[in-house]
């Protein structure tokens, strides 16, 4: 590995799953116990028509993130088959973080284990809600002592970085009582914690039912109440509020996900999987029979791509920085990047979201205020 080279971020798809949550509107099929041997032939196939690729343009790996569907259901000797090949072909940086996503459903100790010396040195858990309740009305497969029991035997197999993603602004929820699972969640001890708002998509089951009167949803003021107080829970508790719905203990912040935010390179590996590596963002076909024969004719399975040139690439650049409470847009760096002052080129912007309370300037950095975090889509949708 060069002193120069890039880091790059590798993201893998596993869209397979025992059973699609009621919410859900991921790329991931239900129904399934086990990922397709020939879907992880796949995706080292598609793996190694990028190696020449980023071995030209001088890149190491920083991180590997195994996402889904559900991961979990990968048996161990299929997730060593996958870190492996991309360590064999790339040089990896000293600290690479490998994060796997699970299902408590999924995971018992011995398999916990096996991830783990197959490469595995972050675990991001989506237990979702500490109430048996809400998760019977989200489909979940597990219940609270299924998520609490999980936890434990990560620690007990050495998993020394801990994620748990929670959910609030569910339905039938009542004031408190996500709180409440936030709490417990960080009674827990884990390192990170994502702790997002539920957002109702049209023709998932769950948006069906409330369509039809059998759920209800939380009024807007009680969500921003629970999110207002979670916020505050997670900063006395030490949480660091790095991103809009993530904390983490000082040191734990998820490297790969802040690859994103940082506007990083990153490839996306499988099925509907998107990257973006010098300014160019494609997505992979979302067919599986279109994938796999387009992956097997040694061609990159991309479905759509565009390139980020001028003022929408610096606009978004510029989104994405202002989800990030602390660091927000950057002058120094938004110079060195685009060779341009970012004064000027967001002068209307900048005057725009002062003046609506949502965004600081200081000197060296732009930054949202508690409003502007709260309403963060108002000033996405200004800067794009």
């Amino acid at each position: 590995m060069s002193q120069t080279a890039r880091p790059v971020g590798i993201y893998i798809h596993i869209p397979f799953c025992r059973r699609r949550c009621n919410y859900c509107d991921f790329l991931s099929t239900g129904g399934v116990t086990g990922v397709p041997g020939e879907y992880v032939d796949a995706l080292l196939s598609e793996w190694g028509l990028w190696v020449d690729i980023l071995r030209r343009q001088d890149l190491a790996v920083r991180s590997i993130y195994v996402g889904g569907g559900t991961p979990s259901l990968l048996e161990p000797f299929q997730l060593r088959r996958l870190i492996d090949g991309v360590r064999s072909a790339v040089p990896m940086m000293p600290d690479c973080e490998i994060t796997m996503e699970s299902n408590p459903d999924s995971l018992d100790a011995e398999r916990i284990r096996a991830y783990a010396a197959a490469g595995i040195n972050r675990l991001s858990v989506g237990v979702q809600s500490f109430s048996d309740r809400s998760l019977e009305r989200l489909g979940r497969l597990h219940d609270s002592a299924g998520a609490e029991r999980v936890l434990r035997q990560a620690r007990e197999a050495g998993i020394h970085n801990l994620s748990l993603d929670l959910m609030y602004g569910l339905p039938g929820s009542t004031p408190g009582e996500e709180v409440a699972s936030l709490r417990h969640a960080i009674e827990l001890s884990p390192e990170h914690i994502s702790w997002y708002n539920l957002v109702l998509v049209s023709d998932t089951p769950l948006a069906v039912s409330v369509a039809e009167g059998r759920e209800v949803m939380p009024g807007d003021d009680t969500v921003l109440a629970t999110m207002r107080e979670g916020w505050s829970l997670l900063a006395a508790t030490g949480f660091e509020h790095y991103e809009i719905s993530n904390f983490a203990r000082p040191g734990f912040a998820s490297q790969h996900n802040l690859g994103y935010w940082l506007f990083t390179d990153y490839i996306g590996l499988g099925l509907g999987a998107s990257g973006f590596v010098s300014g160019r963002r494609w997505t992979n076909v979302t067919g599986m029979a279109q994938y796999l024969a387009t992956v097997q004719d040694s061609r990159l399975p991309v479905g759509s791509e565009e390139r980020l040139e001028g003022r929408f690439r610096e606009g978004e650049y510029a989104m994405l920085r202002m989800r990030l409470p602390g660091a927000g847009l950057g002058f120094a760096t938004f110079s060195e990047l685009f060779r341009e002052d970012a004064h000027v080129v967001f002068r209307d912007v900048l005057a725009q979201l002062m003046g609506d309370g949502l965004i600081s300037v200081l000197e060296d950095r732009a930054v949202c205020t508690q409003k502007g975090l709260e309403l963060n889509n108002l000033v996405a949708e200004a800067f794009i």
